[in-house]
This record gives C-alpha cells, sequence and structure tokens, in this order.
C-alpha cells in the first residue's frame, strides 16, 4: 500500500495551476536525461531512500502510477514533496524544485474536449508514458521487430559458432545473441533464442548440439533476470558480475552432460585444458569442471561485454526498460543512468 504525502498543493495555492504543467515537462526532462528509467524503478529509488531516511518498509512503498502521475500534464494537483525525491532518484538536485515553483506560470489555454474512452478501458490499464510513447521494452516494440531482433540473435549465435570453429578457439562465442536478447527483450526471449540456436546448430555440429541447448537456456535466465530485476546490469562492476554468474551456472549444467554422454570430451579447445588438470587430479568430473570453469568464464564475459555494445547500439525502445552502463550516447562505459547503490 502506498503513503502519499498531505502536502500536495492544490489549485489556487502558489504554485498551482498552470504551472504544473511546466514542472512535470522540466521532470520529463530530468527523466530523459538520466537516460529514461521506468517508472517503476524510479518508485524503486524513491523507496530506497525512503528506507535509508529511517522510515519503515509499508511507508516507504511508492506505486507506480503515482510515480507516473507526477510526470503528467493537466494535473490539478501535484505531490510537490514526492517530486522533490522523484528529482533527488534521477541524481538530480532537489533545490531545483523550488526554481521550477519560482517560474512563471504560462497562459492558460482551453483545454481539449476528451474524446470519448474506448468500451474496453479500465481503470487497470497501464498508463502511456507522457514523455516518450515507447519506454517498455518488448511490450512497446512491435512484434515483427522482436521478432527480427530474435533472428538476428541467432544469427549471431551461430556465426560465433562457426568462427570458433574455424579458428578452434578456446571458447565458444555461441551465446552473444543470447545475452542480446535476455537482455533486451527479457530472459525467456532469450532462452527461445538459445534453444533456436542449438536447434539450428544441428546442421553444422550433429545431434551433439542439442542437449546443449540447455546451457544455452540457463544463461539466458541469469543474463535475463540479473539484469532485469536484480539490477545487476547497472554498472560496470556489478555486469562484470553478471557475466561471471552466468558462467558458473553454464558451466554447472554443461558438466554433468559432457562427463554422462560425452566422456568429458567433445573435440572442442576445452579439451586441452580439461586434460591438464586431469592429468593432475585423475578425476573426471573435477578435470571437466576446472576446464569448463575457466573457459565459461572468458566466453561469458566477452559474450556480456560484446552483448552490452550491440544493445547500446539498439533503438531506446527496446532497452530502455533495463539499467545498464550506457553513457549518455547510449555507449558502454560512460556514466551509469544511476550512480552505484
Amino acid at each position: 500500500m502506498e503513503v502519499d504525502d498531505d502536502r500536495a498543493t492544490r489549485p489556487g495555492e502558489p504554485g498551482g495551476g498552470a504551472r504544473w504543467d511546466g514542472l512535470a515537462e522540466q521532470l520529463q526532462a530530468l527523466r530523459r536525461a538520466a537516460g529514461e528509467p521506468s517508472f517503476a524503478e524510479i518508485a524503486r529509488r524513491v523507496a530506497e531512500q525512503r528506507l535509508a531516511a529511517g522510515a519503515d518498509e509499508h511507508a516507504a512503498r511508492v506505486a507506480r502510477t503515482t510515480v507516473y502521475d507526477a510526470f503528467r500534464t493537466g494535473r490539478a494537483r501535484v505531490n510537490v514533496p514526492l517530486v522533490r525525491e522523484i528529482v533527488h532518484a534521477l541524481d538530480g538536485d532537489a533545490a531545483l524544485v523550488d526554481g521550477w515553483l519560482r517560474a512563471p506560470a504560462p497562459a492558460p489555454v482551453p483545454a481539449p474536449v476528451p474524446a470519448p474512452a474506448p468500451a474496453e478501458a479500465t481503470e487497470a490499464t497501464e498508463p502511456a508514458d507522457p514523455a516518450a510513447q515507447a519506454t517498455e521494452p518488448a511490450e512497446r516494440v512491435r512484434p515483427a521487430g522482436v521478432l527480427l531482433l530474435m533472428t538476428a540473435c541467432v544469427l549471431v549465435n551461430l556465426l560465433g559458432r562457426s568462427f570458433v570453429d574455424l579458428l578452434a578457439l578456446p571458447v565458444y562465442l555461441d551465446m552473444v545473441g543470447t545475452a542480446v536478447a535476455a537482455i533486451a527483450l527479457g530472459p525467456w526471449r532469450g532462452a527461445a533464442v538459445g534453444l533456436a540456436s542449438n536447434l539450428a546448430g544441428t546442421l553444422s555440429s550433429g545431434e551433439e548440439s542439442i542437449p546443449f541447448a540447455l546451457v544455452n537456456i540457463a544463461g539466458a535466465l541469469v543474463w535475463g533476470y540479473g539484469a532485469r530485476r536484480l539490477g545487476l546490469g547497472r554498472t560496470l562492476p556489478r555486469f562484470l558480475g553478471l557475466n561471471a554468474a552466468a558462467a558458473l551456472v553454464c558451466t554447472l549444467v554443461a558438466v554433468p552432460i559432457l562427463v554422462l554422454l560425452y566422456d568429458g570430451s567433445t573435440g572442442h579447445g576445452e579439451d586441452a585444458v580439461s586434460a591438464t588438470f586431469l592429468a593432475a587430479t585423475d578425476r573426471l568430473v573435477v578435470a571437466v569442471g576446472a576446464g569448463n570453469v575457466l573457459v565459461s568464464l572468458g566466453d561469458k564475459v566477452i559474450s556480456g561485454f560484446v552483448a552490452l555494445v550491440a544493445i547500446s547500439a539498439l533503438p531506446p525502445a527496446v532497452r530502455a526498460g533495463v539499467d545498464l552502463p550506457l553513457g549518455p550516447t547510449g555507449a558502454p562505459g560512460g556514466p551509469p543512468a544511476r550512480r552505484a547503490a
């Protein structure tokens, strides 16, 4: 349940009336400058601020729709204290709000007659973004665009595998597209890309490609949920840790497949690493596990950061729903959309 602040200014009080449109527009501009985090993410940050200030968990909660309303023009009243909290959550100076309130109010203009609401509309309908109508990633992108991106990700996985086979490299590079889809479109779309990649990989690698679809799916779920639900893509150190987590999970899935189905060897460059550990330990599971985790760590770090570069080139409508360490121009390595927690 959300606890609202009763100090919201009403029409007729100083700063009321048409001035709220100017305040909302300033707030929208600040959000764009902060990398357009979703309203749900802003609500989470405000709750974190309240908890840090000593509020209990119940009182700290703020609804996504309440945050959305602060950005909406045409308001008759505005919760000014909440606006200050939102500005702080966007890494702005809360004192900016005082300047916005002192600005002269624009002359009122006749309000347009609202069109009748569609018969199927309900109060539960998700509000549209007042600043840019496409801030949520996959849901705001046309299905044809999502399918096209997923197809491209499958092709990237297949090309990466062919490149490794051609040069006999001790990495895999067959999950770059999986990482792109999982982070940009969501974990289960990334899992679908991973499954499709391994099924298509039977054309070049034979049926041995099929069991390793489980590895591709596991990596997609770690990347997708880690970046989109746990905020592990917000800074470069966190993103590095997310790639390491994906590597470890993939190893946990891959080792049983390698040992039980292929006696620890598939003819990949990893076999040489495993053979070194086997000579030292004389234990197949330990050798395969140690060799796989070393190769997987390097592979997932490379794949993750290549995916980050690729995601930075995607339209904002695709990548705006997830916090990534992207600079103002969308390039990796710039200041993050929010300072590290």
